[in-house]
This record gives C-alpha cells, structure tokens and sequence, in this order.
C-alpha cells in the first residue's frame, strides 16, 4: 500500500528546504506516495528541482504562475494539472501521466516538454491538454501519447514537435489538434498519428523543418480532416501512406521541398480530397499509387516548381483534377488505375506533360494551355483524341499542338492537327458556312490536303470528256478549230484559262447541263484552291 502524504508537506519541502550537506545539491524526489489534499505552488518561486515519480494525487497540482527549477511528475496519476504560465527553467517532466487534464497557457518551458505515453482525458469543458501561447526552447515530445479531448497549442513555440504513434480525439466544437499560427524552428513529427475526430488545424503555422504525416489516420465527421491554409514549411511535407477522412486544405500554403501522398487515402470533405490553390512548392507534388481519391484535387493558380506526379493512382467514380492556372515543371498521368472524370489544364503553363491514353479524363479543358514537351511522342491521329475531350472548341489548343510538332519537324502531323481544328470549329458555324467548310475539306482539306485539288480536277475533266465525246458540241463558226474533248473540258473547268475550245463550240441541249456543272465547279474548286494556297502561304 502506499504511503500517504499531506501535499502540505511537499509546497513546504519546496519552498523552505532543508541546507544541502557540503558537495550536494538540493532536489526533492518522491516515488510512488498517495498524495493527499491539494498541492498549491502558484505564485511560488521553487528553488530546487524535484520528482514525483507514479505518486497518486487526490486533488489537483497548482503550478499557475509559479517559477520551478524543473519539475517531474513521470507516471504520476492526478485529476488535473494546472500551469498555465508556469515558467520552468529546464524540463518538464510529464511523461505517462494518466490526468483529466493539462493547463499550460502561456507558458515558458527553457528545456524540453516530455509528455511521452501520457494519458490525458478531457472532462469536455475545454481542451484536454491547453497550451495555447505555449514557449518551449527545446522540443515537446509526446510519443505514444493519448489525448482525448484535444490537444492546444495555438500560437505556441518549440524547437520541434514528436507526436509519432500518438492517438488524438477532439470534441465536436473542437479540433483533435490545434496548432494554429504554431511556429517550430525545425520539424513537426506526426508519423504514425491517429486522430479519431476533430482533425487538424494548422492554419498559419510555420514550420522550419519538415512536417511528417507518413502513415497517418486522421478521421472527422465534421471539417477538415486537415485544415492548413497559409502554411509555411520550410523543408517539405512527407505524407507517404496518409488516411484522411475530411480533405486537406493547404490553401496558399508555401513549401520549401516537397509535398509526398504516395499510396494516400484521400476521402472528401465538401466535396474536396486536396485542396490547395494558390500554393507554392519549391520541389515536386507526389501522389503516385493513391489507394483512392474521391472528390476533387484542387491545384488552382499553385505553382509547383518541380513534377506534378499522377502515377498509378485510383480515383474514384466522379474526382475531378483542377489545375486551372497551375504553373509545373511537369505532369505525369500515367498508368491510373481509374482515372479521374475531369482534368482541368485550361490556362495552365506546363513545361512538359508525360501521359497516356488510357490515363486521360472523360473530360479535359485546355482552354489558353501551354507547354513546350509531350512525352511520349504520338502521330496526331492518336493524340488529337485527348484535344477533342474538351467539351468546348478552342482553337488555341490545336494551334499549341502544331506548334508541339513544327518544332520536332514533324510538319504532316501539324497539318492533321491543324485539319482536325477546322473540322471541329465547322461544327459551331450557321448552315451555310458549313456546307462550304465541307466543300473546303472535300476538296483540299482546308488547305492542308491540296493533292485532293488535283484529282477532283483530273475526276471532272475526265467526266467532262467523255460526256462530249458522246454528245460533241456545234461548231460556232465555220473556220474554227477541231474539236477537242479534254482541252474543251479544260476550257470550261479552270475560269483562268482560255484556249479557245469554249469559244469556237456552243453544246448541244443534251449537254447544255453539263456545261453549267463544269464551270461552277470549276469557280468553287478554283476559289478554294486560292483560298487554301492563301491561307498556307500566310501561314509560312
């Protein structure tokens, strides 16, 4: 059984203790004790360290605005501490504490915080462990820790945070985790975390090291699952194997290395899986071999210096891709398992995009896209599919991929492309600009077919012929030349040549239509023709 002692007895240990002998050095150390009455030290200036090593507290531990040496209360069980502005000139000690609650409000901590496989519940009036305005010189560790109720460190500073293994669950007006406007000189360690309700806020924290969320579960009915606008990272976010339940929100978050989810869990909240418009990462975005992403990846006007990465992953039935406005180094879509139902490129500015065809959306916009590379490089014929996903025509796009392939020479699948373009524009034109777009492609392909020209000629010339071989015309005088099929035919087809055949031979009734036929062809094949030569000469 243990040996009960009246708190009294420790505040006066404390506060009035007994001359060290020569050579040592005064601390109070307790192991073990039932701790009867209520241990009140605020206010008070406690000169030597102590430890109160798995002591049982009957009543509350009152540190509020008291100064201490350092302080250890390791495996202790108390009903709740309260240290709101404690200051502590080395550590703080509160490792596997089993308490209803930790008050550390404004508080200075010169060492470190060790909060190692503690277990702090909550009563449900406020945060279980409430540290907001927390100033910590070395590092919180919370290892393993078990917080029921919240964990709040809002505006609070440390040298780095260690929350790996720990297991967090907030209220329903409150998050699991609040570190907003949090700054750590280096990392913030959530590897291994569970958070089963309430989520994560980090809105405006500023983190000098890395932020690690590999393996993560984070879980919430309500809210963000993440929620980290304007987050600053100096180093980069490593969230290989994440579960989220809720979306992440890094809006306009800055990232000094780079942002990892591979083989993450991405489910949504309001319908968004990631969300992070106008972002900044200084290396690549990876979410390669996702085991499922629902809802939408919204990258609107980011800026992502190194790869957008899209390699092997799962979306599920309806996720959409944003990128409108993206400025990337590269894009890889490549190999997805399912691939989402709309990719949004429309005015984004990609150096290179590294795809697939059975990767590409249902829908893709790519309205004002631009980029300088596509890898790998595919005919025309197998490449305008993913132009003609865009629910809109627009010409820029077409005009972009002919570009893309004068630059690499290949001048007939620029002219595809380019055909392809007038083909999809005619569809949008009044009746009568279309019927004539279709004579403009059946003829010469809108000017990039203008070997067809040739052979409706030599098809009309030659049905010409034979017609006035069968049925020659009358001579109109009587001293004229002989009568020539083809060179009559050639006379009445081609409007900018006269050799004289059409004038010296007027047709017969029976032909009289064949004449009218042969000369307006002839007008609209050689005013296509001009068109077409025009158009590519322009071009050139």
């Amino acid at each position: 059984m243990s040996q009960e002692v009246p708190a009294e007895v420790i505040a006066v240990l404390l506060l009035q203790p007994p001359a060290p002998e020569p050579g040592a050095v005064s601390r109070l150390q307790l192991i073990g004790a039932q701790i009867t009455g209520r241990l009140e030290l605020h206010y008070a200036a406690v000169e030597i360290p102590f430890s109160l090593r798995d002591c049982r507290f009957d009543e509350p531990v009152e540190l509020a605005d008291a100064s201490l040496r350092a302080a250890d209360f390791t495996g202790c069980h108390l009903p709740r501490l309260s240290a709101d502005r404690l200051c502590v000139d080395g550590d703080l000690t509160l490792d596997q504490l089993v308490s209803g609650g930790v008050d550390l409000f404004g508080a200075q901590i010169r060492g470190d915080l060790w909060l190692t496989s503690a277990r702090i519940t909550g009563d449900g009036s406020g945060f279980a462990v409430n540290g907001p305005q927390l100033r910590v010189e070395g590092g919180l560790y919370a290892h393993s820790a078990h917080v029921t109720g919240g964990l709040n460190l809002w505006g609070a500073q440390a040298f780095t945070i260690e929350l790996t293994q720990a297991r967090l669950s907030g209220e329903e007006a409150h998050p699991a985790f609040r570190g907003d406007g949090l700054h750590l000189v280096q990392d913030l360690g959530c590897t291994d975390l569970l958070v089963d309700g309430g989520g994560v806020r980090l809105f405006g924290a500023t983190i000098g090291g890395q932020c690690w969320l590999a393996r993560a579960d984070i879980r919430t009915a309500t809210g963000w699952a993440v929620s980290a606008p304007t987050l600053t990272v100096g180093g980069g976010i490593y969230a290989d194997g994440l579960t989220v339940e809720g979306g992440v929100n890094l809006f306009a978050a800055v990232v000094g290395e780079s942002i990892e989810l591979t083989a993450s869990t991405l489910l949504p909240y309001h319908q968004f899986a990631l969300r992070a418009p106008g972002a900044r990462v200084e290396a690549n975005i990876t979410l390669d071999n996702a085991i499922r992403v629902a809802g939408t990846i919204d990258f609107t006007r980011t800026e992502v210096k190194g790869a957008f990465s899209l390699i092997g992953t799962t979306f599920a039935e309806g996720a959409t891709v944003d990128l409108h406005r993206v400025v990337l180094g590269a894009l890889h879509l490549e190999a997805l398992t399912a691939p989402p139902a709309t990719l949004d490129l429309s005015a984004a500015t990609i150096v290179s995009i590294t795809d697939a065809a059975d990767s590409w959306p249902a829908q893709i916009a790519l309205a004002a896209l631009t980029y300088q590379a596509l890898h790998p490089v595919m005919p025309a014929a197998h490449r305008l599919p993913w132009l003609q996903r865009s629910a809109d025509y627009h010409p820029q796009a077409y005009e972009q991929l002919a570009a893309y392939y004068r630059q690499l020479g290949h001048d007939d699948d620029a002219r595809t492309v380019l055909l392809a373009r007038h083909r999809q524009r005619r569809r949008s034109l009044p009746r009568p600009a279309r019927l004539w777009g279709y004579i403009e492609d059946a003829t010469v392909g809108y000017g990039y077919r203008p070997g067809r020209a040739l052979i409706w000629l030599l098809t009309l010339v030659a049905t010409a012929a034979i017609a006035f071989s069968a049925a020659p015309p009358r001579p109109a005088q009587s001293h004229g030349p002989s009568f020539q099929p083809i060179v009559f035919s050639l006379d009445l087809i081609l409007p900018v040549l006269d050799l004289g055949q059409e004038k010296a031979f007027t047709p017969v009734d029976s032909t009289a239509w064949i004449v009218w036929i042969s000369s307006l062809s002839g007008w609209l094949l050689g005013t296509t023709v001009i068109t077409s030569l025009t158009r590519r000469l322009t071009r050139s």
